[in-house]
């Protein structure tokens, strides 16, 4: 029986061609995607693994992870510096008590060594021991008998001196003072512009601001009368001294406006 023929189609290099390039391309791009996988950070890369449903909840537990973490470090260091303040305490209450221990042993002994010719007020005594029974204490293969007596045995109590009062003070006679100078009490100020009537002051006040701008911070204007007229001139102020209105008005002046030192008087402008 002859035997049938595979059944094959003539290769053609033309259909192939576009199958090798995608083939070619496919694996660069999964080499590419390896070698940047390694890049990314894990966060990324676990969310890109992570079903959608599950992405949001494992990147919240390790957000809060995160923060609980960070707190634990905060509440670990406020720790150690609260156990370092109480050791430095300790420290101190321990040296207190060292000190009063060793006064408690040393001051006794002073006192005894001390001959009772020496310049001690005796009568300022502390404590006093009166008549008592000895007392027996039974212990072990025997007695423990104590008795108490007083610190100095031939200090009496010395009476206290009266001191004399001392002679009574002289009353003193007070100084004479000079009197105080007069000090003028009047306020200082500028009277800028020229006379107008007193509906037109705010007006001219408001072209003044204008003009001199920064110059006239720290000051309050006044309608001042002219006397003898209806006229009014815009006064600012109050300065310190004559020096300083002096001195503003030169710089006012040179932005082409009258001005001149004059009292710090008058009425509030019709703002």
């Amino acid at each position: 029986m002859p035997k049938p023929k595979r059944f094959s189609l003539p290769a053609d290099h033309a259909d192939v061609a576009p199958w090798g390039i995608a083939a070619l391309v496919c694996g660069a791009m999964a080499v590419a995607a390896v070698n940047l996988s390694a890049l990314l950070p894990a966060d990324t890369l676990g969310g890109l693994h992570t079903p959608y449903r599950q992405g949001a909840n494992y990147h919240q537990l390790r957000t809060q992870l995160a923060e609980l973490a960070e707190d634990r470090n905060r509440v670990m260091g406020d720790y150690r510096a609260l156990l370092a303040r109480f050791n430095l305490l300790d420290d101190d209450s321990d040296e207190a008590i060292r000190r009063l221990g060793a006064l408690e042993k040393s001051l006794p002994l002073l006192i005894e060594s001390l001959p009772l010719s020496s310049d001690i007020d005796r009568s300022l005594l502390t404590a006093s021991i009166a008549e008592s029974a000895e007392e027996v204490y039974e212990f072990d293969g025997g007695t423990m008998v104590v008795r108490y007596s007083p610190l100095f045995d031939d200090a009496a109590p010395q009476p206290v001196a009266d001191q004399p009062m001392p002679p009574p003070l002289t009353p003193e006679q007070p100084p004479v003072t000079a009197a105080e100078p007069t000090v003028d009490l009047t306020l200082q100020g500028v009277a800028v512009g020229h006379s107008v009537p007193f509906d037109q002051s705010a007006a001219l006040y408001a072209e003044i601001t204008q003009t001199a701008g920064m110059l006239l911070l720290g000051t309050s204007p006044l309608a001042a009368a002219s006397e003898g007229s209806d006229q009014t001139r815009i006064v600012l102020g109050p300065l310190p001294d004559s020096a300083s209105a002096q001195a503003l008005c030169a710089r006012i002046e040179r932005l082409d406006l009258p001005c001149e030192p004059t009292p710090y008087s008058g009425e509030p402008l019709p703002l």
